[in-house]
């Protein structure tokens, strides 16, 4: 084994250890999940707000944690042998686990916005459902404060298949996957994936509490049909708002075969060798009036080398190899405004909407004398807002730019922008407008811009427009119903309208198609049972214009984290 390769195993093997969280006294509370009856362990009593605690200077005491089952066998509805069952199967979230994802820890100031933040970190994880934060106990004369979270566990364990078709291509995958091994919250999967692009096996160990701490690992690897692929990363991230420092690096190494597209269907292909090493350190002064500004500082080593694909038609001529090996230096700042809402990109699941600004930018010089192909700037940045400017609608804004300046020429630059508007009609009904456009130069040949089903014109296939310039208009009514059947997915619907195109020279030559439209309807399945995806769509729709050899007739079946 390589050094690399014992280093992995080594951490692999001790982040499987149970240890407790960092100064938290966890109980451990058997409970199962209605929100409805959720009550302070108090009941009855009076308590003081977070906000009211947090100016009294109220201290955090014993951490109360309560891991709800999946299915509630109070409810008759959900009393029944399957649910017994699938409760009984399942290896609960231990407590531990639960409480490492917090932001504060026992004896820690209490703070109301680490108390809502806490929340919205449980509820990114995929093995939770939803996830409770809130005050239990308060003795006025200590000054100390008890802390109850409580969460709901979802199935986390996905050994079967999986199928879906997009574009009129499909993919398929044989899994075996568990996303709370041992109820750590630590992911294992092994799996068989097979798309249009290649068949894989892979293997991915990812823990991002290594030893209850704030490190996190992933190590992950895949036998491609065409190559293969390999990362391993440990990262202690900026786990909260209020954190100071971040440290971490990765090493990834990816040997595929690249294939590129014109109308749908593949041009030349070429074989791509991508090595990317990076170290990098942060640190903030947390947040200060509502805002995280955040510095870092980082070493990279980015390669790519290119062969010819065996068995596919080479390219006129093949790109040539280029590495970049450079220090960089970046920025963050992010408005500290969440809000707390309901069927919007989800179905009947708690949704914590942004409702601030963010701003991120890296800067880097990639000299020869570090052994780079050629001298260059290489940038990165990107912004974002969203405001409800009255009730029941609001806007989203975000543009993202990267690429690398030679000799003054601006090469494989791209800036992207997105817009987003949404009139909450009322509970049960939403309209939304979505609008993305991108403008590139010089992008280096194992770069394209793409326009088609995978990229949101859903009536169209995969990969079928191409050039330097994209636009695309989404518009769709959404409804969101109270149907609830067998108490496993939440039942949507939406009727949806698309309309994009490309600009510029494409690949094989051909003449922009110019604007492609299409129209249809799709259901939605909000799965809120599982940790396996939290929305299945299954779209119908028409393309308003003639596809050429096609059917302008599409179903596509798809799995998304949104609506």
């Amino acid at each position: 084994m390589t050094n690399r390769q014992w280093l992995a195993a080594l951490v692999l093997a001790a982040s499987a250890l149970p240890m407790a969280a960092d100064g938290a006294r966890v109980s451990d509370r058997a409970a199962t999940w209605d929100p409805a009856r959720i009550v302070p362990l108090a009941e009855g009593a009076s308590l003081p707000t977070p906000e009211e605690l947090e100016a009294r200077g109220a201290v955090v005491g014993e951490i109360l944690v309560k891991v709800y089952d999946i299915f509630d066998l109070d409810d008759p509805r959900e009393d029944n042998w399957v649910y017994r069952a699938a409760n009984a199967l399942h290896y609960k979230t231990r407590n531990h686990a639960a409480a490492t994802q917090l932001t504060f820890r026992s004896g820690d100031k209490l703070s109301a916005q680490q108390m809502a933040e806490s929340e919205r970190v449980l509820r990114t994880r995929r093995y939770l459902y939803d996830a409770v934060v809130r005050v239990a106990r308060y003795d006025p004369q200590t000054n100390v404060a008890d802390i109850e979270v409580s969460v709901r566990d979802v199935w986390t364990l996905n050994p079967g298949i999986s199928y879906s078709n997009t574009g009129g291509k499909s993919k398929t995958s044989f899994q075996l996957e568990e996303l709370n091994l041992f109820g750590r919250g630590i992911k294992l999967q092994l799996g068989y994936d097979t798309n249009v692009d290649r068949t894989s096996t892979s293997f991915e160990w990812r823990n991002p509490n290594m030893l209850g701490s704030r490190w996190g690992i992933v190590a992950s690897y895949a036998d491609l049909s065409d190559g293969q692929t390999q990362l391993l990363s440990l990262e202690r991230p900026f786990y909260s708002l209020e954190a100071n420092w971040a440290l971490g690096g990765f090493a990834y190494d990816d040997e595929r075969t690249q294939t590129r597209y014109d109308l749908g269907k593949p041009v030349d292909a070429f074989q791509v060798d991508s090595r990317q090493l990076d170290l990098h350190y942060g640190w903030s002064k947390g947040l200060e009036d509502g805002w995280a500004r955040r510095w870092l500082v980082g070493l990279r080593s980015d390669e790519k080398s290119f062969a010819l694909a065996a068995d596919e038609v080479p390219p006129p001529s093949l790109p040539g190899d280029r590495k970049f090996v450079y220090p960089w230096i970046g920025v963050e700042w992010i408005e500290d405004a969440y809000e707390k809402v309901v069927n919007r990109n989800q179905i009947g699941r708690t949704e914590d909407a942004y409702r601030g600004m963010r701003f991120n930018a890296t800067l880097g010089y990639a000299p020869v004398a570090l052994g780079s192909s050629d001298s260059a700037w290489m940038f990165s940045a990107a912004a974002s807002s969203a405001r409800e400017y009255r009730p029941g609608l609001e806007w989203a804004l975000s543009a993202a730019a990267r690429g690398r300046i030679e000799t003054d020429d601006l090469i494989d630059g791209i800036l992207t922008a997105e817009a987003q508007h949404y009139w909450h009609i009322d509970r049960h009904q939403t309209f939304y407008a979505g609008f993305t456009g991108a403008v590139s130069e010089q992008l280096d040949p194992d770069h394209q811009l793409l326009l088609g089903g995978e990229e949101g014109l859903r009536g169209y296939p995969l990969r079928y427009q191409t050039g330097t310039a994209s636009a695309l208009l989404t518009l769709e009514h959404r409804v969101y119903t109270d149907w609830y059947p067998f108490r496993l997915f939440h039942v949507g619907a939406v009727a949806f309208f698309d309309t994009g195109r490309t600009w510029g020279p494409t690949l094989g030559g051909e003449r922009p198609q110019g604007w492609l439209s299409d129209a249809g309807l799709g259901l939605r399945f909000g799965n809120s049972r599982s940790g396996l995806g939290s929305v299945v769509h299954v779209d119908f729709s028409y393309a308003l214009d003639p596809i050429p050899g096609k059917n302008r007739f599409q179903i596509v079946v798809e799995t998304k984290q949104g609506f």
